[in-house]
């Protein structure tokens, strides 16, 4: 009792570190789901573009006339509205256009959208599109840059605590104090039109940020010399950097647990070796996890990398093996104690049991990680019940036979290894899982049957039996004398009485009546074995015994071509 205790405080532990280390991704203000969204945000700008260049005009303008209208309630004259090629009328469209243009790695176009007057000596120095660059490796790394949130209108926002010719997009914590990204609106290159660029105030800082935010050596070298492809915001050689880590941090967990496992070994001789093998495996991989997601290099981490790390993705797949294999190790020691008490019914309901917590185990863990996406739970489990009625009609069979399962292991009309007669079918039962009972005939045929059908059968279980019946089937002639007739029958119940593995009760030899064609004798007895091989062995040896009272005593079995002349 005390170690199932034991096993029980082990499980509620696991969970309460479960809930611990998935803490800190809960409700993550940055998920992969932002990530696509802004993604498709900025991708939008693709649209207009292959459209003539009249036509994209008319699309900006009227985007900017639709934000005026919704905000003001102002009707706006579309041809009173500047264009500009780059998509800088408004601080949103400006924002946008700058984020596209450094995600497709074209600093060059990026260049358009920053503000390079009156900056300092030793900033001017610095190309423009390597300033470019370092500006987007900042908001990678400090900054979540929402569009929507930006004013879509060509004055920009008035109600903020900057100068009416700017727009606050977001302020970034440094070591000397908060940095503020702005957009600033000053004249166009041509001088016509007035435009949004983000302000040489923020530009003037951007050495500083990436002496603050920039990667370290071994990013750097990474950053310059891989491709610069990625995949939800995660460039590759930040792929390659954190599975290089964490591949580093398996290494060490698969020491560590070794190293414990064979010390465990040592102090416990009688270490059950699923124990060990957990150890091995599933604590292992979650002891690799929990040390990178606390022991990371933060120096190359940026928000993308941020959300999806809160994606939780290996983290949960760590746990559902500790879970999965947990409830294992349970039903092994339940397994065992239900055999020391005697109780081998209620291991065969085991299995169903462990597979339908490990089906909820996989389907919350499936839940958690969609959450942790960005996905809302609630809504995925609110568009799955619009289906239920099909999914519960579709599953109904499946519903039936789970249930009949159960039936059959809790009122056990047969077990595995039972020899069953159901229907016109013999056979032992090899298996009753969830969906169908496996069952080996005579002829060493497997046969499933659904066990919503099977319980409804009617089963004659042959193993419960506590001896074999002996009924040979006994028409002797109907020219049989009365004398040899009651001779044999004399004769045929001595055999039985004197025989050792014949019952003593009930034993009787009777004539039982007449038909057309031949004298029937009811013969009832029962042979003390419930192995069929030795009950063959014995009805053998009685079998010829008979012969030979039929011979002695002058008696014949009916002719049965007698009993078809007649028919």
């Amino acid at each position: 009792m005390a170690r199932h205790k034991l096993t029980i405080f082990k499980l509620i532990g696991l969970s309460m570190l479960f809930c611990f280390s998935l803490h800190i991704s809960a409700e993550p203000e940055v998920t992969v789901k932002s990530l696509m969204d802004k993604d498709s945000k900025v991708d939008a700008q693709d649209e207009p573009s292959s459209k003539g260049e009249e036509e994209v005009k008319q699309v900006i303008k009227a985007a900017a006339v639709s934000s005026v209208v919704k905000e003001k309630g102002e009707e706006l004259d579309i041809d009173s509205l500047p264009y500009d090629e780059f998509h800088r009328i408004t601080p949103s469209s400006s924002m946008q256009a700058y984020l596209k243009a450094a995600r497709n790695r074209d600093f060059n176009l990026a260049t358009h959208y920053l503000d390079y007057r009156n900056l300092p000596p030793e900033v001017k120095v610095i190309a423009p599109e390597l300033l470019a660059e370092q500006l987007s490796l900042v908001f990678d790394r400090t900054v979540w840059i929402d569009v929507d949130t930006l004013s879509k209108k060509p004055e920009g926002k008035k109600n903020e605590s900057v100068p009416s010719y700017r727009d606050l997009v977001a302020e970034i914590t440094t070591s000397r104090g908060p940095v503020q990204i702005l957009l600033q609106r000053v004249p166009s290159e041509d001088g016509d039109n007035k435009v949004w660029k983000i302000s040489n105030a923020t530009v003037s800082k951007i050495p500083f940020l990436i002496d603050e935010f920039g990667y370290n050596l071994v990013g750097e070298w990474l950053y310059n010399h891989l491709p610069k492809a990625e995949f939800l915001g995660v460039m590759l050689w930040q792929w390659v950097y954190f599975a290089g880590s964490f591949l580093g941090f398996i290494v060490f967990s698969v020491l560590v647990t070794r190293i414990f496992a064979a010390i465990l070994h040592r102090l416990k001789v009688n270490t059950p070796q699923d124990v060990l093998a957990f150890i091995k495996g599933p604590i292992c991989l979650l002891l690799a996890v929990l040390l990178s997601r606390s022991l990371h290099d933060v120096s190359n981490v940026t928000i993308a990398v941020v959300a999806i790390a809160q994606g939780g993705t290996v983290l949960l797949i760590a746990w559902t093996w500790v879970f999965l294999r947990s409830i294992d190790i349970v039903k092994h020691r339940l397994a065992e104690r239900f055999i020391a008490q005697d109780k081998p019914q209620a291991v065969f309901l085991l299995r169903p049991a462990s597979n339908v917590t490990k089906m909820l185990i996989v389907v919350i863990a499936a839940l958690l990680w969609f959450e942790n996406l960005g996905f809302s739970a609630t809504t995925l489990l609110a568009g799955l019940g619009i289906g239920g009625l099909a999914i519960a009609l579709a599953a109904q069979k499946t519903v039936e036979n789970i249930i009949g399962a159960i039936t059959l292991y809790i009122s056990a009309p047969v077990r595995i290894g039972s020899l069953c007669k159901f229907g016109a079918q013999v056979g032992t039962i090899e298996e009753i899982g969830l969906r169908a009972t496996r069952i080996r005939t005579l002829d060493r045929s497997v046969i499933y049957v659904a066990n919503a059908k099977f319980v409804d059968m009617q089963l004659e279980n042959i193993s419960e039996r506590e001896r074999i019946s002996y009924r040979p089937n006994l028409m002797l002639s109907a020219k049989t004398k009365q004398v040899d007739l009651q001779a044999f029958m004399v004769a045929l119940k001595q055999l039985l009485d004197e025989h050792d593995t014949v019952a003593d009760d009930p034993c009787r030899v009777k004539f039982k009546g007449f038909t057309p064609w031949a004298l029937q004798i009811d013969v009832l007895s029962y042979v003390n074995t419930v192995d069929f091989a030795v009950y063959m062995e014995v009805i053998e040896e009685l079998n010829m015994a008979i012969l030979g009272l039929l011979n002695e005593h002058n008696c014949e079995l009916a002719n049965p071509e007698f009993a078809r002349v007649g028919g």
